[in-house]
C-alpha cells in the first residue's frame, strides 16, 4: 500500500495513499456504537481481515456510522461549526435500534478499480430507515442555512478497512446491535487515534 506523509508546500502535513490526499481534519454528524459493541467490531474486523490479508483495519476508538459531513481541511469557518451545533440541537428524532448484520465491499459495482482503494463494511437491516431519515433531518436543517447539503441519501454502514481487494457480500452469524439514543458531531484528525467529539444530542424514548 503506497502510502506517505506529504510535508511540502507548508501547512499540515496531509495523507497521500494510492495517489489521494486525505484531509488533515474532519468535521462531521455520525453515530457511535457503545465501548464493548466497537471492541467486539474490532475484534472481528482483526479476525475477518487476516482471512483477505489486509493488515490495518480500523480500532475500535476510530469505528462509526457517518450520517452528514459538515467539513475537511486544515480548518472550517467558525460560523459553519457554530450553525452545525444549532443543527445538532434543531434535530427532533425518535431512539431506534440498530442492528449492523452483514458484510459487504463498497467498489462502486466494479467501476475504476484499478489501483483503488474501497471500504470493506458493515451495513444493517434493522436501523437502516432511522438512519436515512436522521441523515435527512440533517442535510435539511443544513440547507435552511445555507450549507452544503450533499447526497440526499446514504447507505449506513461501518468502515472495517480500505483495500484494492473486495469480499464477497454475507450476512454475519452474531450481528452487532444497540439502541441508538443519541448522535454525534466529532471533528477527527490525521494520525490521531481518537476523534474529539464537539458535540451531543440525545434521541427522544
Amino acid at each position: 500500500m503506497d502510502m506517505q506523509l506529504d510535508l511540502f508546500g507548508g501547512g499540515t502535513p496531509k495523507l497521500v495513499q494510492a495517489g489521494r490526499v486525505f484531509p488533515t481534519h474532519r468535521w462531521y454528524f455520525t453515530l457511535l456504537p457503545p465501548p464493548a459493541i466497537a471492541q467486539d467490531v474490532e475484534y472481528f474486523a482483526l479476525q475477518t481481515s487476516r482471512r483477505f490479508g489486509v493488515r490495518r483495519p480500523i480500532r475500535a476508538a476510530r469505528i462509526h456510522a457517518s450520517l452528514h459531513g459538515i467539513g475537511e481541511g486544515d480548518e472550517i469557518p467558525a460560523d459553519d461549526l457554530d450553525a452545525a451545533l444549532e443543527i445538532g440541537q434543531a434535530i427532533r428524532r425518535p431512539a431506534f435500534d440498530v442492528t449492523f448484520d452483514r458484510l459487504m465491499t463498497l467498489d462502486g459495482g466494479g467501476k475504476g478499480r484499478r489501483g483503488r482503494q474501497f471500504p470493506t463494511v458493515l451495513s444493517c437491516s434493522t436501523g437502516q430507515r432511522e438512519i436515512q431519515a436522521l441523515h435527512a433531518g440533517l442535510r435539511r436543517e443544513m440547507l435552511r442555512r445555507g450549507l452544503e447539503g450533499g447526497p440526499s441519501s446514504i447507505l449506513p454502514h461501518m468502515t472495517l478497512w480500505y483495500d484494492t481487494g473486495t469480499v464477497p457480500q454475507q450476512p454475519l452469524s452474531r450481528p452487532f446491535r444497540w439502541r441508538v439514543r443519541q448522535f454525534f458531531l466529532v471533528r477527527t484528525t490525521l494520525g490521531e487515534a481518537r476523534p474529539e467529539c464537539l458535540g451531543e444530542w440525545r434521541l427522544g424514548r
